[in-house]
């Protein structure tokens, strides 16, 4: 059964700032994802990658229902990657389906959940 839906789109252009912010980094984004970004070279890749976690995140607590919240943090949620590359998120007892897409100017994270019937 369908749970919830949610989508987020971002600005790339804006995560630039965030580069050398590191309270704000280790607020949203897992240790995991911290070595991921750190990674990373080109700066342009740098910011389509904290651009699309972020959407992914933002997409999940709307899939949910709850928002960012007392019920859902940013670090909630971690996206990973499985064996072809392909991003996916293990949350709780829900199957989580995951896109991530961009252009030059944006990113889009789109979430569907299953749960099963209760």
């Amino acid at each position: 059964m369908i749970y919830g839906i949610g989508t987020d789109i971002e600005s790339i252009e804006r995560f630039y700032e965030f580069f050398d912010k590191k309270n704000y980094i280790e607020k949203i984004y897992t240790q995991s994802e911290i070595e991921e970004f750190n990674s990373i070279n080109n700066s342009r890749r740098k910011a389509e990658f904290l651009a699309s976690r972020y959407a992914v995140k933002e997409a999940m607590s709307k899939a949910l229902g709850v928002g960012i919240s007392k019920y859902f943090s940013f670090k909630d949620v971690e996206v990973k990657k499985d064996i072809l590359g392909k991003p996916m998120i293990e949350y709780k007892n829900f199957v989580v389906h995951l896109t991530i897409s961009h252009n030059k100017d944006n990113v889009v994270a789109f979430v569907l959940l299953e749960k099963e019937d209760e």
